[in-house]
């Protein structure tokens, strides 16, 4: 068996998932999970895999009260990673208008924020910071999954605790 197979490195990697659960006893649980959406709008995809990582076993995904969703049409929050190109932005523009109620806009990591390294090419447009005045940020290049996850439970608390947007501002 190879040496790093053995059962004490699984032990370690398992020890090291369970640390990684957000939930605290005694903190507050939505009676519903939070859907999220991620779409990949241009970059080297550094987030978008730890976002894959993340919906993996490994975290607590659902027990800290959320869940991937296939589709924008069915999802809450949509986490957008990678810079905004022009050949992207239009995909973008028809998530977000495909989604429904309350919802939220979150840039995940910097080029999803103001594009990043790649702000200097052509056709870069930036991250979501000049195209919409209402979103959340998840710091990081890339930010890893745990940093994520801890982010989201953050921006939860923080969305319970707020009122919901005005009409006319959620239709940027």
């Amino acid at each position: 068996m190879p040496s790093h197979l053995t059962p004490i490195t699984w032990l370690q990697a398992l020890w090291d998932a369970r640390q990684f659960k957000v939930m605290q006893p005694g903190q507050r649980r939505p009676s519903s999970l939070i859907r999220l959406y991620a779409l990949e709008t241009g970059s080297c995809e550094g987030c978008a895999m730890e976002l894959r990582t993340l919906a993996g076993g490994a975290f607590a995904l659902k027990a800290s009260g959320f869940e991937f969703v296939p589709a924008p049409g069915e999802a809450d929050w949509l986490l957008v990673t990678g810079a905004v190109t022009r050949s992207n932005a239009g995909t973008l523009l028809a998530a977000w208008q495909s989604m429904q109620g309350r919802k939220l806009l979150v840039a995940v990591g910097a080029c999803g924020l103001d594009g990043g390294p790649f702000t200097a090419s052509y056709a870069v447009l930036g991250g979501v910071r000049p195209l919409s005045r209402h979103y959340q940020v998840i710091k990081g290049c890339p930010p890893s999954p745990q940093d994520v996850l801890q982010a989201l439970g953050v921006l939860a608390e923080e969305v319970w605790a707020s009122p919901p947007v005005p009409a006319a501002a959620d239709s940027e």
